[in-house]
């Protein structure tokens, strides 16, 4: 258990200070009262004297008696009995690995057990009758967590004391996922300075141009482009931002991460003109993270993926739920709707790219030609031509109406294919990878290597006007490039407090 784990729900022990100290035993509030108290020597001889003494003496056995029941209420689940869950149990027992088809991520699901003790896996009020109570005391058969150390005899003894005074949920919903509820409400938050980079994952572009929001550690920087000041900082996100996307009226921003291995969510804020944004609402959840999420071109829609491996997609009028693809075997890690909104293209792990088409409701195309996994997918500007980009290190183009077959191979990086857009001219194509390099590929032209090596170029965004060209790197900086002069790239730092080297 970590130490930060245990400080969440041992209890405190007392100071060794306190020793000997009449008030020791009090809760902190009750210990000063005493003290001010204290210190006040009483007339001697007389009656009040008597009087203060029998007051301080009441105060102090109430105090006392008050720091009792504080040590011995009833255990709170998310305060005291999520932490031990999930740190010892979780890695076992959630969607992605379910031992013994035992998932208690939800907490319907905690109670109700798995294919061992089923319906009785938490019995309220009676922790002798509780399954998972029995499999974590000492000679538990099978002994829980498995190729783990034992919990402790105060964890041990903590579960029994909740399960005793009832085994009760503290959260909203006892389908909700528990385990994200969790993660959320530590509110851990973004730094004022970074003390080392942070890469920049994701970048968007404003739809009027003006502005560019980077990803940084929960949070959004965004940035004046005219003056290459910091306009706002968007808090309170998960751990990593993996994709952002401005609606195109430029009224919402969509954002889509998570915690790895432990919550993902995609969330929508508001965008103000000014820089600032407040939060509308969480859109999706899971237990590990969304990586790709992105506005239908006429605004009504939006679609989110991540490592569940399904792609969502919602309406954006009222943010319901409008139809579930599921279709690929491993992590969806970017998407991409076609200029007319009727299909999307999707990039997986699973090696694989694809478009689905809205009016069929089906998977018209799969991309197979990379054998590794796809990490980008982008839509020409008439909707033909599909180009993907993996860890093969290939640019490929393929024909989605034609069983996905691929037209063409253009070229590639020394490394992985990170990202990659269709130039302004709705042809070439511009690639990012692992490599540093940014290279734009042009039918009867050698690739040009833009000038300017990154440390990773994760990312990539082009403005609305295609004039200028933006990429995320590994050092915390975003170069831009103006496509048409093709000068150096100017660099802007969106670490805050920390200095990116050089260009």
């Amino acid at each position: 258990m970590s130490t930060i784990a245990a400080k969440l729900f041992l209890p405190r022990r007392g100071d060794p200070r306190d020793e000997g100290r009449q008030d020791a035993a009090l809760p902190p509030r009750a210990r000063r009262a005493g003290r001010l108290a204290v210190g006040r020597k009483p007339p001697e001889g007389g009656r009040n004297a008597a009087v203060t003494w029998l007051v301080l003496g009441a105060l102090t056995l109430a105090g006392r008696a008050l720091g009792e029941d504080l040590r011995t209420k009833s255990p709170s689940f998310l305060d005291d009995v999520a932490p031990i869950l999930i740190n010892n149990c979780i890695g076992c027992h959630s969607p992605r690995k379910a031992e013994h088809r035992y998932d208690m991520t939800t907490f319907d699901g905690l109670v109700k057990g798995g294919a061992a003790g089923e319906g009785t896996a938490l019995e309220p009020g009676d922790p002798d009758a509780s399954v998972l109570v029995e499999v974590i005391r000492p000679g538990g058969a099978p002994q829980m967590p498995r190729r783990l150390d034992p919990l402790k005899p105060e964890q041990v003894a903590l579960i029994e004391r909740w399960v005793a005074a009832g085994a009760r949920y503290d959260g909203d919903d006892r389908g909700e996922d528990w385990v994200a509820r969790w993660y959320r409400r530590r509110q851990i938050g973004a730094p004022e300075t970074y003390p080392h980079a942070t890469p920049v994952v994701a970048l968007a572009f404003s739809p009027d141009g003006t502005r560019i929001v980077a990803s940084g550690s929960r949070e959004l920087t965004l940035w004046q482009l005219a003056s290459g000041t910091i306009a706002g900082r968007l808090r309170g996100l998960p751990e990593r931002v993996e994709d952002i996307a401005f609606s195109p009226d430029g009224r919402w921003l969509a954002i889509a991460g998570g915690d790895p291995g432990r919550t993902g969510s995609v969330e929508i804020w508001k965008s103000n003109p000014d820089g600032t944004g407040e939060s509308e609402r969480r859109l999706a959840e899971a237990n590990d993270s969304y990586f790709a999420v992105a506005f239908s071109p006429d605004g009504t829609r939006i679609a989110a993926a991540g490592s569940d491996r399904v792609i969502r997609i919602f309406e954006v009028a009222s943010w319901k739920p409008l139809e579930v693809i599921q279709d690929h075997s491993d992590w969806v890690v970017d998407l991409a709707f076609s200029p007319d909104g009727r299909r999307l293209a999707s990039a997986s792990r699973d090696g694989t790219g694809k478009v689905f088409d809205f009016a069929k409701g089906a998977t018209i195309a799969t991309f197979a030609g990379h054998a590794s996994p796809v990490h980008a997918v982008a839509f020409g500007r008439d909707g033909s031509i599909v180009a993907t980009g993996g860890a093969d290190g290939q640019v490929r183009l393929w024909n989605p109406d034609d069983d996905g077959r691929q037209v063409s191979a253009p070229g590639g990086l020394t490394g992985e294919v990170l990202d990659l857009r269709f130039g302004p001219d709705g042809k070439s194509i511009i690639a990012s990878g692992n490599d540093g390099t940014v290279r734009v590929f042009a039918a009867g032209v050698p690739p040009l290597t833009l000038p300017g090596k990154l440390d990773w170029a994760y990312t990539l965004a082009l403005s609305p006007d295609g004039q200028t060209l933006a990429s995320g790197g590994g050092d915390g900086g975003v170069r831009f490039w103006d496509l048409e002069r093709r000068r150096e790239p100017w660099l802007l730092d969106s670490t805050p407090g920390h200095r990116v080297a050089s260009p």
